[in-house]
């Protein structure tokens, strides 16, 4: 968790830089300056959260990792920032680019991971809804900025990451709010994605509408997730080999009973790649069988 928690000040000072800089090179455009400015501010917040996280780290127990943050997924989440840096030094960057670098910074899994690791390193036991509430302010600020240029809509679609119409629909069942964010962050570039903090909130779900993935944990609240899983098959039994467990279980009985269904299993923690994996290959095979069932 360390070197998580380090690793992201430094990208989260790359961002503040960008914002910080990108607001002297646009201060002919007071408006977009002001708001460039303002988002590094927030950028400034945010460290000064994760430093605090890391000062207090020895003296805290943190809570079960669920995720794995390689190599692969560091360079993905930096890249956009590292190049944009270049382009604007070079004074390369337009207004057009620049907002587009903004929304794929604010609007990558990056804010999901910052409420993460907070809430991994119990750092927000107080107030973590209210940090949720800074992240998602951050990002209205964005959408409020957006939406008030000319041809604002064309960049909302790309901030949204929404296709005109949504053919696959995504189900994550998860008590810990901070984690099911993050699991939608891998997912919402594939599918609608719906969440459901225990099994009574997802069975509902599943029968109020078709899904074509779920991602499950086993250890929920007022319903588990295999209780879940044997009455959502009955509803809909295309369901059978879409559901996908995300969980630390420990329970012999729900071990053998998943091995039994040959269930896809994932253990917390996994890295993210084999969580993106496991999504794709169901969404794939379920695209799959519904376009034999047309035919």
């Amino acid at each position: 968790m360390d070197d998580i928690i380090r690793w992201m000040i430094t990208v989260e000072k790359m961002v503040a830089e960008l914002y910080s800089e990108a607001a002297v090179v646009f201060s002919a455009d007071q408006k977009f300056s002001s708001f460039l400015s303002l988002l590094a501010e927030e950028e400034q917040n945010h460290i000064k959260l994760l430093e605090g996280a890391l000062l207090s780290l020895p003296e805290m127990s943190p809570r079960g990792a669920c995720f794995y943050f390689d190599d692969e997924f560091r360079r993905k989440i930096e890249e956009p920032v590292v190049n944009a840096k270049r382009s604007l030094a070079r004074r390369e960057l337009s207004h057009t680019d620049m907002v587009d670098v903004v929304t794929e910074v604010e609007f990558s899994e990056w804010n999901e991971l910052f409420i993460y690791t907070l809430d991994t390193t119990k750092s927000l036991d107080e107030s973590f809804r209210e940090a949720i509430s800074d992240i998602d302010q951050h990002r209205q600020h964005v959408q409020e900025y957006v939406s008030s240029l000319p041809d604002g809509e064309a960049f909302l679609e790309k901030l949204r990451k929404l296709s005109p119409v949504w053919s696959r629909r995504i189900l994550i069942v998860e008590e810990n709010l901070a984690v099911a964010r993050m699991l939608e962050a891998l997912a919402m570039g594939d599918a609608e994605v719906l969440i459901a903090s225990n099994g009574e909130e997802g069975l509902a779900l599943i029968e109020k509408g078709h899904f074509d993935l779920v991602v499950s944990d086993v250890e929920l609240p007022k319903m588990n997730g295999i209780e879940m899983y044997n009455k959502a098959v009955v509803v809909d039994p295309a369901l059978e080999g879409r559901f996908v467990f995300f969980t630390s279980t420990e329970n012999t009985d729900h071990q053998s009973y998943l091995r039994s269904i040959n269930a896809i299993v994932l253990a917390k923690p996994s890295p993210v790649k084999s969580i993106c994996r496991a999504i794709d290959e169901v969404l794939v095979a379920s695209t799959s069988a519904q376009d034999k069932t047309i035919h």
